[in-house]
């Protein structure tokens, strides 16, 4: 025999207003402007990180130079 019950609009109803509780227990309302300031943080994080990957990029192009000169001076040694 099965255990499951019939769906009847009165039980259909009576699940989703549980899982609407539910929902709302768990979610949070959070303002636009709340929202904006969020965002506008990570654009300005976002800034940042490109600016410390062009330092990065800089130093980088360094440090290849740098090792194309002492590869040459190793192979003319040679």
């Amino acid at each position: 025999m099965s255990r499951s019950k019939k769906l009847t609009p009165n039980l259909l109803k009576q699940l989703v207003l549980e899982e609407k509780q539910k929902i709302e227990k768990e979610a949070k309302e959070v303002k636009a402007k709340d929202m904006a300031n969020t965002l506008a943080n990570k654009v300005d994080y976002l800034k940042v990180l490109k600016i410390h990957e062009a330092k990065l990029a800089r130093k980088l192009k360094k440090v290849m130079r740098e090792r194309a000169k002492i590869k040459k001076l190793i192979m003319k040694d040679l």
